[in-house]
């Protein structure tokens, strides 16, 4: 696909949200990109396009405002994978908490090398706050949805963090979710990330709950001065919970006995997984998130974080991969 294609379906499709001048917009993806009684886009909170996918396996909703997944819900599940929180922000500069956002190109503060200019550089990146543009919606012949999302860097991106990229994002809804992020260096100059799918998983009772695959394996306590820690059995919560483990195994089971299920987490392309909840504390000083949102959810995310930096040389690429599904 050309550059010049790519600048005029950014054209096409560029919604005012402040305005809400977006109506004719939805219309024109969905003439577009729409496949009736599968994949239909529609005006999500706070006047965001969405994608809302059904089909014979799953159903899920896609946020293009930051090509966030919002909800994924198999079939034969009463309960969504994704939580979302009723005090998250849907608006314009804003991050959404819940579903999963997008971290890149770092994730949590920015690297400090980085602060090219006074402008104010977002936890996690930019990406979560950036409309992103629609390439392509496919019905697979295996009865799979397929839709693909880009995002290329702007004038405004360049103030932020000074380099040519184009990220390409991948979602199949089948009877699991597939994510899978492509970050392309399209400048003359090598550039380091962190990234990550900052995935929050709903849950019955987050008390309850047991994470298995990381056994025996090191992570980074935030909570205790980023002091390296090694993980002995299963992960329960207890207390507030902020780790990067550094030597994943790229399978992760969470054991939720309250929605009686369990959700395998595979991944690919990432030496990391960051496990969080904020727990009382933590929660209460957290505006978009109610004091009794700790117990509905657990992050478990894939990611390259901390000092496992992704370098990407001019003209390469990274590929990273992660798959939810019932065990």
């Amino acid at each position: 696909m050309s550059d010049k294609y790519n600048y005029l379906l950014i054209e096409k499709y560029n919604f005012n949200l402040k305005n809400k001048r977006n109506t004719i917009n939805i219309q024109q993806l969905n003439a577009d990109f729409g496949i009736a009684k599968h994949i239909e886009f529609v005006q999500g909170k706070g006047g965001l396009p969405c994608i809302q996918v059904n089909n014979t396996k799953a159903s899920a909703l896609i946020s293009v405002y930051a090509g966030q997944v919002l909800s994924f819900k198999p079939v034969n599940q009463t309960e969504d994978f994704m939580f979302i929180s009723d005090n998250a922000y849907f608006a314009e500069g804003k991050a959404s908490k819940g579903g999963v956002p997008i971290c890149w190109p770092w994730f949590g503060a920015a690297p400090e090398e980085q602060d090219v200019t006074a402008l104010k550089k977002p936890d996690h990146g930019f990406v979560r706050t950036g409309l992103w543009a629609v390439l392509a919606t496919e019905m697979l012949a295996n009865g799979d949805s397929k839709i693909v999302l880009e995002l290329k860097d702007t004038e405004k991106s360049r103030k932020i963090w000074p380099y040519s990229f184009h990220l390409i994002l991948e979602i199949l809804i089948s009877d699991s979710l597939t994510l899978q992020l492509l970050t392309c260096n399209t400048g003359k100059q090598p550039f380091a990330i962190t990234e990550a799918f900052h995935a929050y998983l709903n849950v019955g009772d987050a008390r309850k709950i047991k994470v298995s695959g990381l056994e025996n394996t090191d992570y980074l306590d935030k909570n205790a001065g980023f002091s390296r820690v090694h993980q002995q059995g299963v992960i329960t919560l207890t207390k507030e919970t902020d780790r990067i483990y550094t030597n994943n195994k790229h399978e992760m089971l969470l054991d939720d006995p309250t929605f009686k299920r369990q959700i395998k987490i595979s991944s690919s392309g990432n030496k990391n997984v960051v496990v969080w909840n904020p727990w009382v504390k933590g929660v209460a000083a957290i505006k978009d998130l109610d004091n009794d949102d700790y117990k509905q959810f657990i992050c478990l995310e894939v990611a390259n974080a901390a000092e496992h930096s992704v370098l990407v040389l001019p003209n390469s690429e990274s590929r990273m991969t992660a798959n939810y599904s019932l065990a």
